[in-house]
């Protein structure tokens, strides 16, 4: 008996509900609910924080007891409510394949890997910050000194007429040689780079020979770049040697050294995740494989497996991981198979097609990067622009494109990753020479009922339709690119048809 029902009439399910229909409730009434989906709707966003607030208790097993015996005011998390908005999209983070596939690392990878290239940018940025008072007062003192001379050209460098404006002021246009571009005086540096000195050039440098370009702005970039390294302790000597580094490869020496460590610890990573995966694997298989695999065994197998599935589906991108998962195990464990059988021409092929597959998901997840690349691009074009016709609902469509392009990109990328840590499971699985090879031949065919539940797996009748936000926005832009597609490829049936 239940001292407070107020969570459970808020996500309509009963007090005796499992955690599983408590999951696919909160499922429904957020897509439901959830403030995108009602804008005209002033109660929407109390509605959205009360199904949020019910779901994070209910679906806490100590939480649900405390508040089950005592009511709301006893079962408040430690760290308070989460943000509905924040929650909704963690919630859905597929937790539950953690033992299937393991951690995804690809944002982790991406964002690590950008914030050491971008690392001496924000340094230099940093420094040019905290000498921002000093460089502003720079031209102000110079003015002072120099009168109305100094917007005259000087063919002083300008590290000299920086340090010392006494000697640079008496100089006139007549007595000096012809002013010099900055490309032409100065030692290439990273302002040179960051600071383009002519608008939407398209080249981080001056063309040589631009005396047109006014000198004074590009003295001035000079000053702030050498009070930005001076201010880092660069010596002159270190800033030649970084400008070497950089026209090599566009990194410092540090950060190759620091990429190719990340590249050594996330290869740790990976190969301790594939032999993590490859004993739960086989531990999961066991249930089978260790027994007479009768009929009674066989069944109660899959049924395990079922009772799995029903609650895999409800993650987010669930069917679509369940579906990569099911086609690497069906693929490995055939192979494998096939392998065994007469001299194993059978087996060759299936490596062959399996090396195909792998070069067409490469392909699929460039294209795919591209694509939300070229949409986002577009957009950005199209804002510039502005005018009538970029209204806000125009805005609006196209940020939504844009998001589900970045998805789809984004999911590619994780399918990627995550049947290439499978592929390297099942190896571990199928190819331990510690294990006789009967009962290698065993686990694979166990690989393949559960690739073939995976692949078969769907949502209830009654669920169909009801997408996740994400998957939602995922599968309409994947229409409309075939939708694009189609389009023209029949416009060039027609066209040929015509010339024929």
């Amino acid at each position: 008996m239940v001292v407070d029902t107020t969570y459970y009439d808020a996500l309509q399910v009963p007090p005796t509900a499992t955690e599983l229909e408590i999951k696919k409730a909160y499922r429904k009434l957020a897509i439901k609910l959830h403030p995108d989906k009602n804008p005209g709707d002033e109660t929407a966003h109390e509605k959205f924080q009360a199904i949020g607030e019910a779901y994070q208790v209910l679906s806490d097993e100590q939480l649900r007891k405390q508040y089950d015996k005592f009511g709301k005011e006893s079962a408040v998390p430690q760290s308070g409510f989460e943000d509905p908005a924040e929650f909704f999209t963690m919630i859905f983070g597929g937790e539950a394949f953690v033992d299937w596939i393991g951690e995804i690392s690809l944002m982790k990878d991406l964002t690590k890997t950008m914030e050491i290239s971008m690392r001496e940018m924000e340094e230099e940025e940093a420094a040019a910050k905290a000498e921002a008072p000093s460089s502003s007062s720079m031209p102000t003192s110079h003015t002072h000194e120099t009168g109305t001379k100094t917007a005259e050209p000087s063919a002083a460098s300008p590290p000299n007429l920086a340090e010392d404006t006494t000697t640079a002021a008496p100089k006139t246009p007549s007595s000096a040689e012809p002013p010099k571009s900055y490309v032409e005086t100065a030692e290439p540096s990273a302002a040179a780079a960051s600071q383009p000195t002519t608008p939407g050039s398209g080249t981080s440098t001056p063309r040589p020979g631009g005396r047109q370009i006014p000198l004074r702005p590009a003295i001035m970039d000079k000053s702030e770049e050498d009070a930005r390294l001076e201010a880092a302790g660069i010596t002159d000597a270190e800033k030649e040697l970084r400008e070497k580094q950089k026209k090599k490869g566009g990194l410092t020496k540090e950060q190759r050294e620091e990429l190719a460590a990340y590249e050594q610890e996330r290869k740790k990573i990976r190969d301790e995740r594939v032999a993590t995966l490859a004993k739960k694997l086989v531990d999961r298989i066991s249930v089978w494989t260790e027994t007479d695999k009768g009929a009674d065994v066989t069944h109660a197998f899959r049924e395990k497996t079922r009772l799995e599935i029903e609650n895999l589906k409800m993650e987010s991108f669930g069917l679509e991981i369940m579906h990569a998962v099911g086609a690497t195990y069906l693929m490995k464990a055939h192979s494998f198979l096939k392998s065994q059988k007469f001299l194993g021409i059978s087996g060759f092929f299936s490596r062959v097609k399996d090396k195909g597959t792998l070069v067409k998901e490469t392909w699929n997840t460039m294209s795919a990067a591209i694509d939300a690349q070229l949409t986002m691009e577009e957009m950005a074009k199209l804002e510039e622009k502005g005018g009538e016709e970029w209204t806000d609902e125009k805005k609006a469509e196209y940020e939504k494109k844009v998001t589900g392009k970045i998805l789809a990109a984004a999911w590619r990328g994780s399918k990627f990753e995550i049947q290439s840590v499978l592929r390297d499971v099942c190896d571990a699985v199928l190819n331990d020479k510690k294990v006789k090879l009967d009962k290698r031949v065993e686990r694979a065919q166990a690989l393949v009922i559960i690739g073939e539940m995976f692949q078969k797996a769907e949502r209830d009748p009654e669920e169909e339709g009801d997408f996740m936000a994400f998957e939602q926005l995922m599968a309409e832009a994947a229409a409309k690119k075939e939708s694009k597609h189609d389009k023209k490829h029949k416009d060039k049936k027609e066209k040929e048809k015509e010339k024929a």
